[in-house]
């Protein structure tokens, strides 16, 4: 199999883009099949139907707090390639039913990860192989102005990079 070749460049001539992630999607997996298209997820099955917003739980986030980070990992000595991919996202306020989520959260191997951008993107994260919580902490704040609140880390390890999801998907 011969290796594939570049087929076009890119400009970035404009300053419109916005950073952060609005709103966080989960469902329950492992995805059995995706339907996707020149990098894009018009469709997601587990357990033998189509994932719909209704099979998605819905996590705000404060503004400017939260991030994904994709990090491509490339090993020209065993000729390996698999993307990390890294959700990290922010809650205010401590307290049981969000620590009772949390330890859901912590026991799930085969989430399903959809984060909304700053731009109104829908990325995927641990599509493939099911994403999976990483680390979480809570603090109280030292400080009345600081953060109450948890941070948690969700990762995915990937085949393929993050896909952009069809909206509809997640959202009615």
């Amino acid at each position: 199999m011969s290796c594939s070749a570049i087929t076009a460049g890119f400009l970035d001539l404009c300053n419109d883009s916005t950073g952060g992630i609005e709103e966080i999607f989960i469902a329950n997996g492992p995805v059995q099949s995706i339907t996707e298209s020149a990098g894009n997820i018009s469709a997601i099955t587990v357990g033998g139907a189509a994932l719909t917003p209704s099979d998605f739980f819905k996590f705000e986030t404060p503004r400017q707090v939260s991030s994904v980070t994709e990090t491509t990992t490339v090993s020209q000595e065993n000729g390996t390639l698999f993307f990390d991919q890294q959700l990290t996202a922010v809650f205010n306020k401590m307290d049981a039913a969000k620590r009772d989520q949390l330890l859901l959260l912590a026991q799930a191997t085969t989430m399903v990860v959809v984060a909304k951008d700053g731009n109104g993107n829908y990325w995927s994260i641990g599509i493939e192989k099911g994403a999976f919580l990483v680390s979480a902490s809570a603090t109280s704040g030292t400080a009345y102005g600081d953060r109450n609140g948890y941070e948690i880390v969700i990762g995915g390890l990937e085949a393929s990079p993050m896909f952009t999801v069809t909206s509809s998907i997640v959202e009615a």
